[in-house]
């Protein structure tokens, strides 16, 4: 299968009616020998709340009695095609799945030659005749792909036989659309979900037809999307061929009449994207199972619908506060921003330019002020600036809130209020790195805050202006984790703005995420000035980071923290935003104070508080505080620049 690696693969085996056991004697006046079968096309239709079945010729139905599995034979009776509503082929009592069954596939994504079929279940709810619409699980916003596939039906009830005896027990082969919920399969880390993908109702697409008598090694499968071919494969290039994989499977459970086996696509499988999709599986010789999808998503939005105009105050009008400034503005929220200095006025005059990552440029109006007193009253306080300045600013803060006024902060690194509504052991615990003088404690009552975790990368590029490097994610979460109406209301705040979000439980866990880079990569760019990819890809960079890394990471897990990625997926992680200069490196160029305490000496306070040895995280704090105290006694920043040519 195609799309993310590991897809699913699935082959459809349709298992007959007689009982018949691997040692138990050969029927053939009920079943012919294989390679006897005559040539037909199996049916199952309803017509006037009655169903039967038959065989199909050209667009006429010859309706059979009996079982189609065991001895049917003609009634005489002759429908049109028009005239019925067809139903799945059959009634399996299970659909078993295979996973790596073609060469093709396997090469292409490096997959090991599996040394036996590899299965699972997929649910009877999901079954779905050709012709019908496939439908978008209600709880479900992610990628749906299809998965063009052949079935083989067989005859009777069978356990352990063997390839050479398969045959015998083969009715006939039928198209299949495996339909995979393809972002659920690795949603959780700790347990693929392949059955929860592949089991929603109308997930599990075959038919319309069973042919009999034909030789599926000479078949190929064919899909078509919306007109264009996507998939076009040999049968013969399965690892496990039919008979094989009967037979394989009959040793590890018994196949019951009816039953399907998905076994198995290959290249080209992928996203029924458009917002209206036809997809045909066509394999000459059996049929075309044809079914429509039409993308009809359940709302993004946690309360049901899109929230009120909000009032909402950005107190910092830089790279990231600046871009959510922008970003609120633009789908219609009572916007005002408090900044400084040119960047204000620029803001006053002009609006605040948003140059997003893909080259679209939007200018934002809104209020633009130099204090909180003449902002007014808000909905919501966006606390935007740097760690090392949010004391100054919250002194003044009264002038924003109202009785219910939401205050969320978005700095880098560990917030001053960590431990506020905690709970356990360090519950209320002060940071004396991050509040040493208690100023934020006092003016900002911890029942206001809601945690964000910010993701995107972005730089003020000039006055007015915002630039958009990459990402767009905002995690937000109450600090005792319960999912309140009103954090709820504000991830679909960022939802409204065309931003992603997500409400955790654990706020803090997504927090020491975040703040595990932030305490490596900012500080070692800024002694280094090197961008992100460049430490990533720099052997001793990289260990360092690393080093410092495996520190924090000793120290969360003494505070109950649980890190959902490795620490080399969170250095590949930032290798993969590229030539990206950390916001820390940023103010080295521009002079600025840094984020010395919020990134690294909350970190380390921590550390004594766990007594938790961090010996690489104290010495680049040692220098990055240096380099902060240099930069601020001489006034000025520190930027590499090429040397001009003599």
């Amino acid at each position: 299968m195609m799309g993310p690696p590991r897809m699913m693969q699935c082959m459809i085996a349709v298992i007959g009616m007689e009982a018949r056991m691997a040692t138990g004697p050969r029927n053939l006046m009920t079943r012919p020998h294989r390679g006897e079968a005559q040539m037909a096309k199996w049916i199952r239709f309803e017509q006037g709340g009655k169903s039967g079945f038959g065989t199909l010729e050209g667009e006429t139905i010859a309706v059979h009695e009996g079982d189609m599995f065991a001895g049917a034979k003609p009634s005489g009776e002759k429908l049109k095609l028009s005239e019925v509503q067809v139903r799945t082929p059959c009634d399996p009592s299970k659909m078993i799945c295979l996973w790596n069954n073609f060469h093709q596939l396997a090469a292409k994504n490096d997959f090991t030659r599996p040394k036996e079929p590899l299965w699972f279940l997929k649910a009877p709810n999901a079954y779905w005749p050709a012709g019908k619409p496939i439908e978008r699980p209600a709880t479900y916003a992610g990628k749906i792909i299809y998965e063009g596939e052949l079935g083989v039906v067989i005859g009777k009830k069978c356990f352990n036989i063997s390839e050479a005896e398969a045959g015998d027990y083969i009715f006939g082969y039928t198209c299949v659309n495996d339909v995979t919920a393809v972002d659920l399969l690795r949603k959780d880390k700790s347990f693929e979900q392949w059955a929860r993908a592949k089991s929603f109702d109308t997930f599990g697409v075959f038919g319309p037809v069973i042919a009999t008598g034909v030789d599926p090694m000479k078949l190929s499968v064919k899909t078509v999307l919306n007109g264009k071919e996507r998939q076009n494969y040999p049968v013969a290039d399965m690892f496990f061929p039919p008979h094989k994989l009967v037979a394989a499977i009959s040793k590890d459970v018994t196949l019951m009449p009816g039953d399907i086996i998905a076994c198995g696509t290959s290249l080209g499988a992928g996203t029924m994207g458009d917002a209206h999709n036809l997809v045909d599986i066509v394999i000459d010789g059996v049929g075309s199972l044809s079914n429509a999808f039409d993308q009809v998503l359940p709302s993004p939005y946690l309360l049901g619908s899109p929230p009120r105009q909000k009032k909402i105050c950005i107190v910092g009008a830089g790279a990231i506060g600046g871009l959510l400034a922008a970003k609120f503005a633009l789908a219609g929220e009572d916007v005002t921003v408090i900044d400084q200095g040119a960047h204000l006025a620029a803001i006053q005059k002009n609006g605040l330019k948003l140059e997003w990552h893909d080259g679209k440029v939007q200018t934002a109006r809104m209020k633009a002020v130099n204090k909180p007193a003449d902002a007014g009253k808000q909905d919501i306080v966006v606390l935007a600036v740097k760690a090392h300045f949010l004391d100054q600013v919250v002194r003044d803060i009264d002038s924003l809130l109202g009785p219910d006024t939401i205050v969320l902060t978005v700095q880098n690194g560990l917030p001053w209020w960590y431990f506020q509504r905690l709970g356990g052991q360090y519950d209320n615990h002060k940071l004396e790195s991050l509040d040493p003088s208690g100023v934020l404690t006092r003016h900002i009552d911890p029942k206001r805050i809601i945690g964000c975790v910010v993701y995107p990368a972005a730089a003020a590029t000039a006055p007015g202006v915002i630039h958009h490097v990459e990402g767009d994610r905002f995690p937000l979460g109450e600090l005792d984790g319960k999912e309140t109406e009103r954090v709820r209301e504000l991830h679909d705040l960022f939802i409204k703005a065309g931003l992603k979000s997500l409400v955790l439980p654990d706020i803090r866990s997504e927090i020491w995420l975040k703040a595990w880079g932030n305490l490596s990569f900012n500080p070692i760019s800024a002694l280094t000035h090197a961008t992100l990819v460049d430490i990533c890809q720099f052997a001793e960079t990289r260990q360092l980071a690393a080093n410092m890394m495996k520190e924090a990471q000793d120290i969360a897990q003494k505070l109950g923290v649980t890190f959902r990625v490795s620490i080399d997926k969170r250095i590949a992680g930032a290798e993969a935003v590229g030539a990206h200069k950390t916001s820390m490196l940023q103010d080295v160029e521009a002079g600025r104070s840094l984020e010395t305490e919020a990134l690294i000496g909350s970190i380390l306070e921590m550390a004594k508080l766990t007594n938790t040895p961090a010996p690489a995280i104290e010495s680049v704090y040692a220098l990055v505080k240096l380099l902060n105290k240099v930069m601020l006694l001489e006034g000025g920043g520190v930027k590499v620049e090429k040397s001009k040519a003599a």
